[in-house]
């Protein structure tokens, strides 16, 4: 017999983890834990997700580990697995929880400020053989008194987003051809507005007085905690689509014009039907015209 651990090849990794992920956020969307009154009764709505959030993040500390040839250590103390990634790894997943943290609803008090301090408190105490015992307290809460002063605190949400990052690595290493930091929460959420800046940006270009403005810069939608825009650079006839810090508008010779309140105004149905567009045609005007918008 042999202790070595084979793992699958990278591709069914990431599926695998990205499968049971999705599914567990479908689980917690649908019934999600509720504020109860009776002690512990929220602790033991959250059991499963949090059990299974703790078994999720060491298996994606560990295939991350795996896709960039480190042997993963027989370990399931989750700060010690993190300690083991390369250092722009951590950085990424740091990135990802500091996101979070100041982008979730509801996450402005959260009081563990960085991720290394989130998974020190999931691995939680000692016991008296040197054995961290976070993840025991949680595994049997339900029928046992825990070993450690206080349960680890915890966040459900927090929990999938480091997971969530661990995906985005795997994939990024394996193929190469993105960068997972691209994909915190807060670019994500970029990502939902961008199709309703295209419908709206789709219908100005069509409608009669387009092109009737110079060069300039355009807000849609900001500031966030990172002091980051949606914005759009209208230059030398080229439109090019940004979320970042607006930039030096005297050098680059622009005027700001502020779209905030007229994108928030705007409805799809209205603006295409203005345009002569059904809706059902939308899709694939907005896909044709504004080819030449980066974002």
């Amino acid at each position: 017999m042999t202790n070595k651990i084979t793992y699958k090849e990278p591709l069914y990794v990431w599926a695998w983890l990205d499968t049971a992920l999705k599914k567990e956020w479908e689980k917690y969307e649908a019934k999600p834990v509720m504020p109860d009154e009776v002690p512990g009764h929220d602790l033991a709505q959250a059991w499963g997700y949090v059990i299974a959030g703790y078994s999720l993040i060491e298996q994606g500390f560990k295939a991350v580990l795996y896709v960039r040839s480190i042997n993963p250590p027989k370990t399931h103390v989750l700060s010690v697995l993190f300690a083991k990634l390369p250092k722009e790894d951590q950085d990424v997943l740091r990135m990802f929880y500091d996101d979070f943290r100041h982008t979730f609803s509801g996450m402005g008090s959260f009081p563990l400020e960085t991720l290394d301090q989130f998974l020190v408190n999931l691995d939680g105490g000692r016991n008296n053989r040197g054995q961290h015992i976070g993840s025991f307290d949680w595994r049997y809460f339900l029928t046992e008194e825990g070993s450690g002063a206080s349960m680890p605190r915890v966040s459900i949400n927090v929990m999938h987003e480091i997971v969530y990052g661990c995906v985005q690595l795997i994939m990024s290493i394996h193929e190469g051809n993105f960068n997972a930091s691209k994909a915190t929460y807060s670019w994500r959420l970029r990502w939902k507005r961008t199709k309703i800046e295209q419908d709206w940006l789709t219908v100005r270009m069509n409608s009669p007085d387009w092109r009737q403005e110079g060069d300039r810069i355009e807000i849609l939608w900001g500031p966030d905690y990172g002091n980051r825009y949606d914005y759009l650079m209208f230059k030398d006839g080229q439109i090019r689509g940004f979320f970042a810090p607006l930039p030096n508008t005297e050098e680059a010779e622009l005027s700001v014009v502020d779209k905030r309140s007229e994108l928030i105004s705007f409805d799809s149905k209205e603006g295409f039907r203005s345009i002569g567009v059904t809706m059902n045609r939308s899709a694939k005007l907005r896909d044709s015209e504004p080819r030449h918008v980066m974002y």
